[in-house]
Formats: structure tokens, sequence, C-alpha cells
């Protein structure tokens, strides 16, 4: 199709520790917009990072009171607390502080912990305004994504005075993009798209978008396997073992699929098409049970001839003969008889022929029947 023809390029037109400008060009009308929506949505909530999300402050049951000699209050202090970004390597760790005496105090006043780095240590915190001011705070600090409210992040087993809060997860904060016409190829099918991405530090912006692009690759993946796996379980009526009377009749009725004729034998219509009587009905019903089980894994007969070589026992020369005879995969071999294969076209020896009987019988598959002299 026209859209895929010609590869889009993706070129960095500006790069800083916590920015990336990036323009991807050329692409088909439309896609400019599906795809910077796409990218924006994933890259402000689905990418994880790490937050504070409860403190415990000594002295302190509640958040709407204030604290001895600091001169800020506990809701701006907590405002203060979910400024701090944070690089973590566990999914749930703590922040120890406790100072005393007058001073400011910021983020690198946490006491050292091996598994978290505080990307912005000098983001303010409070501030004592005397001598006699001390203070204990131990900060709760998990990994997640998007935006918790204080009622998501409200856990049980915490001490009594543990005051949660509200969290940002997201290390990217703003996503800006538009489309216009492609330098590439300039004219009103072809178009680019410029995106701007902002970090807060705690991840490079080319990271998150990989991992943007890789979650978008995973859904679509998901969503391809569906459609496929779909696909694959509307098989033929020729691949059931049934005269082929039955199946010129079915096919001239339009029903051509395993699905259509289960429906049709389901709900009774089946009596209603000439031709078919209730002896054809019976027959036709016992083989839709017994391939019941391999219709569940319609992909196994499009399995090449080789990989089935061990269970038949065959020769190399004996799978030779049969490539060579058109039988590459499961779907060909059951359009043959026995005595097609052991005719001189294919030349297996008798034990060979029944040993492959008795394999498709395990799997509730037959050989195509022997025509009537």
């Amino acid at each position: 199709m026209e859209y895929l023809s010609g590869r889009p390029k993706v070129k960095v037109l500006e790069e800083k520790k916590n920015y990336l400008k990036f323009v991807v060009d050329p692409l088909y009308r439309g896609y400019g917009i599906t795809l910077g929506n796409a990218l924006r949505r994933v890259l402000l909530s689905s990418i994880r990072g790490y937050g504070i999300y409860a403190v415990e402050i000594g002295g302190i049951t509640h958040e709407f009171t204030s604290i001895p000699h600091v001169y800020e209050d506990v809701p701006e202090i907590i405002f203060n607390l979910k400024q701090v970004v944070i690089k973590g390597s566990l999914d749930r760790d703590k922040l120890h502080l406790k100072v005393k005496g007058e001073k400011e105090v910021k983020a690198s006043d946490f006491e050292p912990n091996p598994n978290i780095e505080i990307v912005n240590p000098d983001q303010h915190l409070f501030t004592i305004t005397d001598k006699k001011g001390e203070v204990e705070m131990t900060a709760y600090v998990k990994r997640g994504f998007g935006y918790n409210l204080e009622s998501e992040n409200k856990e049980k087993g915490f001490p009594i005075n543990t005051i949660f809060m509200d969290t940002v997860f997201s290390p990217v904060r703003k996503v800006n993009f538009n489309v216009s016409s492609s330098d590439v190829a300039p004219f009103p099918k072809r178009e680019k798209l410029v995106m701007e991405i902002y970090t807060n530090g705690a991840i490079n912006p080319r990271e998150a978008l990989k991992e943007a692009s890789e979650i978008l690759k995973y859904y679509m993946d998901v969503i391809s396997e569906f459609k496929e796996e779909e696909v694959k379980k509307e098989l033929s009526v020729e691949l059931l073992p049934i005269p082929s009377r039955i199946k010129n009749i079915l096919r001239k009725e339009g029903i051509e699929t395993v699905t259509q004729l289960k429906r049709l034998v389901n709900s009774g219509d089946i009596k209603d098409i000439r031709g078919i009587g209730e002896k054809s009905i019976e027959e036709i019903r016992e083989v839709l049970f017994k391939t019941e089980e391999a219709v569940e894994e319609p992909s196994f007969f499009s399995k090449a001839i080789d990989e089935l070589m061990d269970e038949f026992a065959l020769t190399d020369e004996e799978l030779m003969r049969l490539k060579e005879g058109g039988i590459k995969t499961l779907k060909d071999l059951l359009g043959y008889s026995a005595s097609d294969l052991l005719s001189d076209k294919f030349g297996l020896p008798s034990k060979r022929v029944k040993r492959i009987e008795n394999k498709l019988r395990k799997w509730n598959l037959f050989l195509r029947k022997e025509k009537k002299k």
C-alpha cells in the first residue's frame, strides 16, 4: 500500500539533559496526528518513575497543623516534598531526615540511601527559625506511573501519624507536538511530525521515548496476534474428512468454513439443504465432534511436513518423495488418501501409511476417504 512505501526517518533537532526535540519525516497524511497523540498520551501517563507518597513527622498527627520553630506549615512542607525528584532501584524505599538548629532544610539533608538518588538536592523543604527547633521525618518512596490521589496511595500497616499525599510519579513533565507539510516530499499527501519531550531529570528524554514506543508496540502486537488467531480459526470445510459430494453441496450453499457449518448444524437449518439427508447430517456431526480439538489449534494444519518427519517415522527419501509430489504441509497431506500414498507417485510402504493413519487418528484427523470404484 502507498502509505507503507518509503520508511520515515527520525532526526534529532535539539537535545539537552532534560529536553529532546525531534522530527519524523516523511509520513503519510494523517499519521502525524495519529503517532503524535499516541506517543504523547503514553509519555505522560505510562512512563514509570519514583515519588514520595507518604511522610511521618515526629510529633505531628495530621497535616492541618504546624511544627514548632518551623516557618512553613505542614501542607506547605508536603507540597515541597512532592517536588523532590527521585531515581530509585527498589519498588519501595524510605528516606530519613533529622535536623536541629536554625537553618534552611533541603532535600540534600536526607540521610544517604544507596538505593536512592535525589536529582534536585537543592529543593527547599522547610526552614527552622530557632536554634531550639528540631525535626525528624521519614518519607516513604515508591515506584509508580501517572498521577495518584492521596486516597489511592493510602495503605494499611503504617504508623497512625503517617500522612499520605498525592503523587506525580511520571518523570515526563510536558510533551508538545505539531504536524506540518513534509520537507522531504512537499506535497499534500506527505507530512512531518515534530515532538518535544521535557523530563524532570529522573529519566533521559530518549529513554522515555524508547519506553513509550515499546509500550505502544506491545499493545499493537497483542492486537496483531489477536487478528491472526481469529483468521486461523476460520478453517475451511475442505479440511474435514467428509465425502466430496457433501463438500460440493455446502460450497454451492456458501458454507466454506467450519464455523459456518457448526452454526448450520446447531440451528437445524442444515435439514433444509437439498441433497443432505439425516445420514449425512449424522456423519457431519460426528466429524465436527472428532475434529473439535484439532480446530482449537488451527495453526497445526500449516505445520511443514519436515516438522512431522519423526512423528510419521519417515526416511529422508520418503520425505523427499512427499515434497516432490506436492505434500509440504499437514494440510496438503490430508488431501490424499491411503491409496494415493501407496501409489507410484509417492511409493510409501504400507507400514508407513498405517503409521501416518494411526498418528492422525490420535489428533482426530484422517486421510481423504477412498473413492468408490
